[in-house]
């Protein structure tokens, strides 16, 4: 894209230079379109031309987000609606999407999140997350079970309509969790964080015009 510029005076032409000398406020300006740019590629679920994959793409129907009902319910909270649709991914509570954040500072920019499971998402990485009672009571409880007395769980005796319901159609997605002290996923890769031929021209345009303009 090219640009042209009438300069009236050696007082412009010395301003125009100087902001295109000025690394703090273009790293501002990049800083800021990767942040929105990260931010987008959850309400578009892709990075570019990276579409991200669905929950759990291999799994059967019918479909559960296993790893988000341990996560989820070992902190008490109980068993959501969202927890059976496949998409949109990585949008559950919003925390990963609202950790995102860009700054610029001397000739460096820094764009990312800070919560641990944000580079499991980006790359790909296996994750492991602890299965704790409270999480095996509420599933439990979810899918007909009941604690055996000896440590274990058996099928409830006299299960609820809604409770029948739910284990037919879960419990064999659901009950191993029940076993388990741990549980490991095989993250998908949906990268958020990233350079696109989209971003480098929205970067290349807004410098420009702030060379030029002034304006931020």
């Amino acid at each position: 894209m090219s640009v042209e510029v009438s300069i009236s005076s050696g007082d412009e032409f010395a301003k125009i230079r100087a902001r295109a000398a000025d690394v703090v406020v273009i790293g501002r300006i990049i800083a800021r379109i990767l942040e929105t740019q990260a931010q987008k590629s959850f309400l578009e679920q892709r990075l570019g031309d990276f579409v991200w994959p669905e929950r759990y793409p291999n799994q059967e129907d019918p479909f559960v987000n296993i790893a988000a009902v341990v996560n989820w319910t070992q902190n008490g909270g109980q068993i959501q609606p969202r927890f059976f649709d496949r998409r949109p991914a990585l949008m559950g509570t919003g925390g990963l999407v609202g950790s995102i954040s860009g700054r610029a500072k001397g000739k460096l920019v820094e764009v990312g999140s800070a919560l641990p499971y944000a580079a499991n998402h980006q790359w790909g990485l296996a994750s492991s997350q602890p299965v704790g009672m409270t999480a095996k009571k509420t599933i439990a409880k979810f899918i007909g079970e009941e604690p055996d007395g000896s440590g274990g769980w058996r099928k409830k005796k006299n299960p609820g309509p809604r409770q029948k319901e739910q284990r037919d159609k879960y419990w064999f997605k659901l009950a191993p969790v029940l076993g388990m002290t741990e549980l490991t996923t095989d993250t998908v890769q949906r990268p958020f964080l990233g350079i696109t031929p989209q971003n480098e021209d929205e970067m290349r345009e807004s410098i420009e015009d702030y060379v030029v303009t002034g304006d931020e």
